[in-house]
């Protein structure tokens, strides 16, 4: 298990003298980073509605923590993200996770809904992303490396550049394996229902996660489930990251 120091978790880390009336905590797909959220980050302070404040979530076992061990059970991972945000749940916030990011996100707000004294989050976006029951390892997670290249070649996203490169696939794929087999642990968990509203996004191209599988959502909220199509396929955050980070303000902060 690795330090809990905020520090290392959080990116940028969160400012308390910010004018910005809520956060969103944002979790990676499998195999991601930070720098999947690199426009959000820019973004920030320059859109039309600052009143987010967007965080990051960076994970052990790549980018600047790529020698530490990375989490392969998702309760595990929850438990230490409560500790490490709890500090940092002093205003209204939401949790926005992609692919793998999603079944974290509800992993965490199951794990701060049984954390008394936390203030709950607003909404739980999700985009891209399957409940932990309709979650369906595929041979190639286990395979070989090369199997489990051709896999990511399949489902798009991973540029040329790093599936033609032994020394980028020699970084990406240990913590691939890894994301891959938390999502698998997460098929194992109890069904709850949260308290919150979760709100997600499809890519109206995505063919490995389309808007019909996203349905499942509606049976993890008492609080209500909404679905918006938005262009782009699995990956749309580089296309349609300013509609999704717009519709999220303002679901944050116009209530």
């Amino acid at each position: 298990m690795t330090a809990l120091v905020s520090a290392d978790w959080l990116r940028p880390f969160p400012v308390p003298a910010s004018d910005a009336p809520a956060r969103l905590f944002c979790l990676p797909y499998a195999g991601g980073s930070c720098a999947a959220y690199r426009d959000w980050l820019r973004l920030r302070g320059r859109v039309p509605d600052p009143r987010v404040e967007v965080i990051a979530v960076r994970l052990p076992g790549r980018g600047s923590r790529v020698r530490e061990p990375a989490v392969e059970e998702v309760g595990a991972l929850a438990r230490e993200l409560v500790e490490v945000m709890a500090p940092h749940l002093d205003r209204p916030y939401g949790i926005y996770g992609h692919s793998m990011g999603g079944i974290i996100g509800l992993a965490l707000a199951e794990e701060i809904a049984r954390t008394p004294g936390l203030r709950q989050p607003e909404t739980l976006f999700t985009g891209a992303a399957v409940t932990p029951d309709a979650v369906r390892p595929q041979p190639e997670w286990r395979g070989t490396d090369a199997e489990l290249t051709e896999w990511l070649r399949r489902t798009g996203g991973t540029p040329a550049s790093v599936l033609s490169s032994p020394a980028l696939l020699s970084v990406l794929l240990p913590a691939l394996r890894a994301d891959l087999a938390l999502v698998a642990s997460s098929r194992g968990r109890p069904l709850t229902r949260l308290a919150v509203p979760v709100r997600g996004f499809a890519g109206a191209d995505d063919r490995l996660t389309p808007a019909r599988v996203m349905g499942g959502w509606a049976a993890r909220t008492s609080a209500g489930f909404t679905l918006s199509e938005v262009p782009g396929g699995h990956f749309f955050l580089p296309v349609s990251g300013p509609l999704v980070l717009d519709t999220i303000a303002r679901a944050l902060c116009d209530t």
